[in-house]
């Protein structure tokens, strides 16, 4: 293996499952997994790590939607996944959206909005991965019951991965209760990020309509018409996931804080 074939961002809310995926990829424990309800991740952490014999460097991010009693609170969860994700040298190859099943909360339509829509604008692929679902008889039976409660809330991912990330107790034998699920569950997800990565890649093309909106908002702003295109996208960001006044400004005084 040589080089780098790109940059991947793993996020998501607390206990999704992030820094668990990122051990399955590595084969082994390289991030830090907390079992209570606040997250371990203060921020995020790059981990240079293989998949399918080709290099990637994979971010596992701080929890978001923890409240004010987690260990970083959402606001500032927000502003430093905005400001990696903005500022990632070489771009994004890869987004990698955990969230827990089986049940669908209001926070994963925001995010997933904020994070797709508004930042990202749509031009990068999305993957969502569905952890907590090895006690499902079929674990990609639950996509095929619940996709269209996520479309009818705007969520089209390009691909979706229903997997366990956990092995479960010890038995007696020295195997784990979901050892099979979870080998399957690695080989999903492994498999399916190679086949996003590389097909968007060979596929995308520069949005020119894009980069006219840009341009003309810019040319307003500097006649003092509109605001900057980053002040709107972070005004949008703020009314997606309804933050009070107060943690708008903890999100913007992050976003400031270089």
């Amino acid at each position: 293996m040589s080089g780098n074939f790109g940059n991947i961002i793993v996020f998501g809310e607390t206990g999704a499952g992030k820094s668990s995926i990122i051990n399955m990829i590595a084969g082994h424990e390289v991030a830090h997994i907390s079992s209570g309800a606040t997250g371990c991740t203060f921020q995020h952490q790059a981990y240079e790590l293989p998949v399918h014999d080709r290099n990637f460097t994979i971010y596992d991010t701080a929890g978001l939607n923890e409240g004010d009693r987690g260990t970083v609170n959402r606001a500032a969860a927000m502003a430093a996944l905005y400001k990696l994700i903005t500022g990632m040298n070489g771009g994004i190859n890869l987004l990698v959206f955990c969230m827990r099943g089986p049940r669908i909360k209001r926070a994963t339509h925001e995010n997933w909005k904020v994070f797709h829509e508004i930042i990202c604008k749509r031009e990068v692929p999305m993957v969502l991965v569905v952890t907590g679902l090895e006690n499902e008889e079929n674990m990609d039976e639950w996509w095929r019951t619940n996709r269209g409660t996520f479309g009818a809330q705007g969520i089209l991912p390009d691909a979706t991965v229903c997997i366990t990330a956990t092995r479960g107790r010890a038995l007696k034998d020295g195997r784990h209760a979901f050892d099979e699920q979870y080998e399957e569950s690695r080989a999903k997800v492994m498999t399916t990020i190679i086949n996003n990565v590389f097909r968007r890649r060979l596929g995308h093309t520069f949005n020119k309509h894009h980069w006219l909106h840009d341009i003309i908002q810019q040319l307003f702003y500097f006649f003092g018409l509109i605001k900057t295109c980053e002040a709107v996208k972070i005004q949008q960001i703020v009314d997606t996931c309804g933050m009070s006044k107060e943690e708008a400004r903890t999100f913007r005084a992050e976003l400031a804080n270089k």
